[in-house]
């Protein structure tokens, strides 16, 4: 695993039971990342922020020039109300991802001036703003003109679409206008794309990629597949909303892929609210990414009746089948009554990002309710989390056992990512239907009274490792013999 790519096929989570036979004695806990700090990374600060600055945008570590970057969007609605333009995508630098600089860049003017981090919309892009859905440095693009990818959401019209000045206008009248609008525009309303040779100087497609897509969204990439992913709010809302005048909908998480960011699949629903769930719940927005051998998603859930927007965790085994994890305990909730992230906790459009053992998470926080009109404030702040410490099998004094499912062996040796400080962790090997000689609890090398992210475990004084079983699948049969917390194994050729 390095910086943003935290594909590994041979590390193996604790999520779900997709690979657990069963795990008497072990309860599944979804743990919460621990904010970095009280205060916000980021604050608005400059003229051109007004009081939001907010992750409808990513993070990321360029391991190249060994630093944190990251585009966020600015909402300025005092200066958007008077001049039509407020709301700016800007470019923030930091060496440790918690003390950030915002550079003048001369690029965008604003208020007369070019002495700002502005990168997005300059002006000779004109009105074509937008809602970014996320960024991606792609390492594996042979343009160095494409090397950053930004998706967007815009509405563009056709040539001969109406006009209309809807002042004056009754609510049947207003309906009526915007249905024919809508006509010109139904396809020409979703992601679009930007290409940059640094991330700074973009320049905007001409074709759009997902269409039908909502204002909100996320772009990644996926290194397992080779592809990319862009999700979006249900596609077509904006068309049942006027067109049909169906508005009971909820939101929902709807899906595109491409494998060369040019030919992007129709989006399809991949996750909706259900009878679990609050009948006003809504999904506002979810971020896929790859971890491990499989996929992860942090799901911003609106809570409409107490206006609360909390994060949770979903899971993957392929893209079209995604639950939530655990008992959809929240992942990050909203802060504490009177913080300012009390009523707003959303993370950024991008993958955790890994720095030794330690996955570094950004987000937005706002005190007041979503949808709150006139001018609102946001934050943006950042927490951290154990390595692959996401979900923990935990058992109490009286210990417990998992056995796996049959795992296919692709590398010799075996890493445990636990935590026991009491506890005597031991592993058997069951291969077929009996235990493997040699690889029996008492030969076991163990994690004992340890709190360790990749404890080797080893069998016998010479401490043999998997090697006879490479390329086969075996069973693994943990057992605990006190309180302890299991979070992943791994097989690698090193630590």
């Amino acid at each position: 695993m390095k910086g943003g790519n935290l594909y590994d096929p041979g590390l193996h989570l604790f999520v779900d039971d997709a690979e657990v036979q069963d795990h008497p004695g072990f309860v599944r806990k979804v743990q919460q990342p621990r904010r970095l700090q009280a205060d916000p990374v980021l604050s608005p600060d400059r003229p051109w922020e007004g009081k939001a600055v907010q992750l409808w945008g990513s993070v990321i570590f360029d391991d190249d020039e060994g630093l944190f970057k990251m585009w966020y969007l600015s909402a300025h609605e005092e200066l958007y109300l008077r001049t039509g333009s407020g709301h700016f995508m800007c470019y923030a630098t930091s060496r440790d991802g918690v003390e950030w600089e915002k550079p003048e860049l001369g690029i965008v003017p604003c208020e007369g001036s070019r002495a700002n981090n502005i990168v997005y919309p300059t002006a000779e892009m004109g009105d074509l703003g937008g809602d970014p859905w996320g960024f991606i440095k792609d390492n594996h693009e042979e343009d160095p003109s494409r090397r950053y990818k930004m998706g967007i959401y815009q509405q563009r019209m056709t040539e001969d679409a109406p006009r209309f000045d809807e002042t004056g206008m009754s609510v049947e009248e207003r309906n009526k206008a915007r249905k024919i609008l809508l006509e010109k525009i139904k396809d020409h309303h979703g992601m679009y794309s930007l290409s940059s040779a640094d991330g700074i100087h973009w320049k905007l497609g001409e074709e759009i990629c997902v269409p039908r897509g909502g204002d909100g969204g996320t772009l990644v990439h996926d290194p397992m597949q080779g592809r990319y992913i862009a999700t979006s709010r249900r596609y077509g809302t904006i068309l049942d909303h006027f067109v049909v005048e169906w508005k009971k909908y909820r939101r929902v998480i709807a899906m595109s892929t491409s494998p060369d960011f040019v030919h992007w699949t129709p989006l399809k629903t991949v996750l909706k609210p259900d009878d679990f769930d609050h009948p006003m719940d809504q999904f506002y927005v979810m971020t896929p990414f790859v971890y491990g051998n499989q996929y992860l998603g942090f799901l911003g859930v609106l809570q409409s009746v107490a206006e609360l927007g909390p994060t949770q965790l979903v899971a993957a085994r392929d893209l079209d089948h995604w639950q939530r994890v655990g008992r959809r305990e929240e992942f990050l909730p909203v802060g504490s009554p009177g913080s300012w992230d009390c009523a707003w906790s959303t993370f950024s459009a991008n993958p955790p990002v890994l720095r030794g053992d330690t996955l570094y998470m950004w987000y937005s926080g706002r005190p007041q309710a979503h949808g709150t009109q006139g001018m609102f404030e946001s934050f943006i702040g950042v927490a951290t989390l154990r390595k692959d410490g996401f979900v923990a099998l935990r058992c109490g004094i009286r210990g417990g056992e998992v056995m796996t499912e049959p795992i296919l062996v692709t590398a010799p040796r075996l890493y445990l990512n636990a935590a026991a400080p009491f506890a005597r962790v031991l592993v058997r090997v069951i291969d077929d239907m009996e235990e493997a000689p040699g690889f029996s609890f008492e030969a076991c090398n163990g994690l004992i009274r340890g709190d360790e992210v990749s404890w080797e475990i080893t069998w016998g004084e010479e401490g043999r490792d998997l090697s006879r079983f490479a390329g086969r699948r075996i069973r693994l049969h943990i057992q605990s013999d006190n309180a302890a917390s299991l979070y992943s194994y791994r097989m690698g050729e090193e630590g």
